[in-house]
């Protein structure tokens, strides 16, 4: 039987354990790209052309209810009134996509009535964010157990995608449909033990560029010493220890993730003991 489930940190509500309401099917909206562009006179076409943006879309659930009778049908109307339309937005989970959820808030519940106790449920919701994500983050995650890995990346194992690494040099997997990039609100998490003396640098080979000043992107550097005991965690863009942000001791750098197989090394001298992990949600459009 189809599954649907609407939850945040405070509720959980499966919606298809109530009697007799069954999902029939779903649709997700096309996506809805947005141009940044400037035009410029004397010159055809778009003049700047900058990187697009994505758009909220709609998510659509279909239901079926057979009530016992009239009252019992109409019960069930006011019911998920109650459950879909809430201030505060929630995620949706549903078994024809059980790896995704959908950060959403309900815009309409179209009721067409079969009789007078019969009756389908079309129920939209905003994904407002304009991507879904991954059910579990890259912490949770598993290719040897049924943990909700869904991704188009081949015939890979667990030995090939790792979040945890101890060594110098590792690769980092993701398989969104877009880029990470902590800049567009994406959750990602790094959180970084190591005996450095003189502080460390974490690059990302595969993105990391040089620019004309001579820096590079996608480079986190701590310009302090520190030893394992302590953790630094990358929310973001924001370098925390103890829960203080320690940006002013880091050269304000941090990294995104392009999609598929990434390059990463931790560099310092006289760095060792050394534990890098990656927590993010691969991202669909």
């Amino acid at each position: 039987m189809k599954t649907v489930k609407i939850y945040d940190d405070d509720f959980e509500q499966i919606l298809t354990d109530i009697p007799n309401l069954r999902m029939l099917d779903f649709d997700e909206e096309g996506v809805e790209v947005i141009v940044n562009s400037q035009e410029m006179k004397g010159r055809d076409g778009v003049g700047l052309l900058g990187p697009a943006s994505f758009g909220p879309f709609q998510l659509i659930l279909r239901f079926w209810y057979e009530g016992q009778d009239t009252k019992d049908y109409n019960l069930l109307k006011q019911r998920l009134r109650g459950i879909l339309f809430r201030r505060e937005p929630y995620y949706v989970v549903h078994s024809d996509m059980p790896g995704k959820k959908y950060a959403v808030y309900c815009e309409e519940n179209a009721i067409e009535d079969i009789g007078t106790r019969f009756g389908t449920f079309e129920v939209t919701f905003n994904v407002f964010k304009g991507y879904s994500e991954s059910l579990l983050d890259t912490s949770q995650m598993s290719l040897s157990r049924d943990t909700g890995f869904q991704f188009e990346g081949g015939n890979l194992s667990d030995s090939d995608i790792k979040y945890k690494h101890t060594s110098s040099r590792f690769k980092i997997f993701n398989g969104s449909d877009d880029a990470i990039n902590p800049l567009l609100g994406y959750n990602f998490k790094i959180k970084i033990n190591v005996d450095a003396p003189k502080g460390f640098k974490v690059t990302n080979k595969t993105t990391s560029k040089k620019l004309k000043d001579g820096t590079e992107t996608d480079v986190f550097e701590y310009k302090k010493s520190i030893t394992r005991d302590t953790q630094i965690l990358i929310d973001g863009v924001h370098p925390i220890i103890d829960n203080e942000r320690v940006g002013i001791d880091t050269n304000w750098g941090w990294l995104t993730l392009d999609k598929g197989f990434n390059d990463i090394e931790i560099a310092g001298d006289g760095i060792k003991n050394h534990t890098v992990e990656f927590i993010f949600n691969y991202v669909y459009r």
